[in-house]
C-alpha cells in the first residue's frame, strides 16, 4: 500500500524520474529505450530481476518481433515500491506482503496482482551462538516463536555483560522489518518503542548490507533465502541458520511469497501487463525462477500449481 497521498492526474502528467539501480537489454544494444520499470528490493540484489528482465526482452522479441527495449530495476523496499506505483515512477512492483498488496489494489494504484515466486525467511546468527539457540533441523518441533522467545531472554540476561546478545532489525518498513515486527509483537514485545531496548539494533539498510553488518557484529537477524545464498562467503561463513521456511503454503510465518503488481496508470502499462502474463507462465518467468541459481544453489521456488504454457 502506498504511504503517500496519491494524485494520479499529476503523476501521469509528470511522473518523477527515479535513478535506476540497473538496466537490462537482453541480447540487444544498450541504446534501446527503457520501456519497463520494475520496483523491488532483494530479488534485484540477488540477480533474479536481471535474469527475468533479460529473458523477457529476448522472449518478447522472438515471439512478437518487436523493437528492442530495455528494462530497469528501481531499488526499493516493499513500502517504497508501493509509493513508486502511486507516483507512477514504476510500471510494476514485486513485493512481499499480501495484505498491503490488497490495499494497494483498493487504493487504485494497481489493478493486477500476480503470484511471482516463493522466497523463504531464515533466522540466522553468529556461529558462536551466544543465545544458545537450538537449530530447528535438530529440533523439528521448534518454531520461530520459540527461537525469538529464547533470543529475547538471552538478550535481557546478557544486557550488562561484555558480550551481549543483540538482534539486528532493518527498521525500514521493508517486508523483512514487517515480518520480524509481527513475530516480536506476537510475543508481547515491542523493542523499538521508546526507550528502544539496548539489545535491539536498529540498522536501516537493504538486505545485503544488513546481513553483512549482522555477520560482522555477531548479531542475530531475520533474512531471506535469496539474500543468504547470494551473499559472499565471507559474510555467511561466520553465521549459521537456526530455522528456514519451506514451500508449505499454510506456513504464513516463514514462507515469503512474492507478488507482482501492475501500476494502474503506468506509462508502460501494456508492456507491464505482458510481463505479468509472462511471469505466470511455466515456460516464461517461472522457468527462469526454477533455474536461477547462485553458486550452484537455487534461491527461489516456482509458484504452486504452475501449468500455464505460452
Amino acid at each position: 500500500m502506498a504511504s503517500i497521498a496519491i494524485d494520479q492526474q499529476a503523476a501521469q502528467a509528470s511522473p518523477p524520474a527515479v535513478e535506476a539501480e540497473e538496466t537490462y537489454h537482453g541480447c540487444f544494444d544498450s541504446a534501446a529505450p527503457v520501456k519497463l520499470r520494475i520496483a523491488t528490493g532483494g530479488a534485484g540484489q540477488s540477480g533474479l530481476v536481471r535474469a527475468l528482465g533479460d529473458a523477457f526482452i529476448n522472449d518478447l522479441a522472438k515471439r512478437e518481433n518487436c523493437d528492442p527495449f530495455s528494462v530497469t530495476w528501481l531499488k526499493s523496499d516493499t513500502t517504497g515500491s508501493f509509493n513508486y506505483l502511486g507516483e507512477n515512477a514504476a510500471d510494476l512492483s514485486i513485493t512481499y506482503h499480501a495484505a498491503a498488496e490488497e490495499i494497494a489494489i483498493k487504493q487504485g494504484i494497481a489493478d493486477r496482482r500476480e503470484y511471482a515466486w516463493r522466497d523463504h525467511w531464515l533466522l540466522v546468527g553468529p556461529k558462536t551462538n551466544p543465545a544458545n539457540l537450538p537449530r530447528a533441523a535438530d529440533h523439528p518441533n521448534q518454531t520461530i516463536f520459540d527461537l525469538f522467545s529464547q533470543l529475547f531472554r538471552a538478550a535481557v540476561d546478557t544486557s550488562t555483560s561484555s558480550s551481549p546478545v543483540r538482534f539486528l532489525s532493518r527498521y525500514d518498513k521493508s517486508a523483512c522489518n514487517i515480518k520480524e515486527s509481527a513475530i516480536w509483537t506476537a510475543l508481547g514485545q515491542v523493542p523499538w518503542a521508546e526507550p528502544i531496548s539496548d539489545w535491539y539494533h536498529v540498522y536501516t539498510s537493504f538486505p545485503f548490507a544488513a546481513l553483512e553488518t549482522a555477520s560482522r557484529l555477531g548479531e542475530y537477524t531475520l533474512t531471506d533465502r535469496g539474500t543468504w545464498f547470494a551473499s559472499p562467503n565471507k559474510v555467511t561463513e561466520r553465521m549459521m541458520v537456526f530455522i528456514e521456511g519451506g514451500d508449505d503454503e499454510a506456513d504464513t510465518v516463514l514462507l515469503n511469497p512474492a507478488h507482482l503488481l501492475v501500476c494502474r496508470y503506468g506509462l508502460n502499462k501494456a508492456l507491464a501487463t505482458k510481463f505479468a502474463e509472462w511471469m505466470a507462465r511455466r515456460d516464461g518467468g517461472q522457468e527462469v525462477v526454477r533455474g536461477f541459481a547462485v553458486n550452484g544453489v537455487v534461491l527461489y521456488s516456482m509458484v504452486p500449481g504452475v501449468s500455464r504454457l505460452g
